[in-house]
């Protein structure tokens, strides 16, 4: 058995759950509704698709406009590809990064054999992808948002553990 202690200010009860029950929603939210087109903001799927690959692959200026044209040439018709040049690709991803948290560029310095040395680096700033993320609605119901205790039976008593970072002190 398991017992789950609410934060005081919650005004929540404490619950109790058999180990079947425990980790199940008992309260499911809404389902997510399924997303028709999930590439998104690029213009179509076949667009996200080379752009994937390009990426993977690294590919240059000259290899993107190369398979672009032959993509063009060989098309099946089963997917629409908008994209015409490596600008086209540039401008999607460009759309596509106004759409989520930036990286932040970092220079860290290193003394090394007598010089120093300079990295970049790029982090992803944590509160802002954090405040990216409360502010979409489809997510909200999914977080929770009230610290927890949570304990297993032992068959003498219950025993506390934790399992997420809502759980801690």
């Amino acid at each position: 058995e398991f017992k789950t202690e609410f934060h005081p200010s919650s005004g929540r009860e404490p619950l109790h759950q058999a180990f079947d029950e425990f980790g199940i929603n008992s309260h499911p939210e809404e389902q997510l509704p399924v997303d028709e087109t999930p590439w998104r903001p690029f213009r179509s799927r076949g667009d996200f698709e080379f752009a994937e690959i390009a990426l993977d692959a690294a590919l240059n200026k000259a290899h993107i406009n190369g398979l672009l044209a032959l993509i063009s040439r060989i098309s099946s018709g089963e997917t629409q590809m908008t994209l015409k040049t490596d600008m086209d690709l540039c401008k999607a991803w460009e759309h596509a990064t106004d759409q989520v948290t930036p990286f932040t560029k970092h220079d860290i310095t290193v003394p090394y054999k007598g010089e120093e040395r300079v990295y970049e680096t790029h982090a992803l700033p944590l509160w802002e992808w954090a405040l990216d993320l409360l502010d979409t609605p489809a997510l909200a119901p999914h977080f929770v948002w009230d610290a927890q205790r949570i304990y297993k039976h032992n068959g003498t008593e219950f025993e506390r553990f934790y399992n997420e970072p809502w759980t801690g002190d």
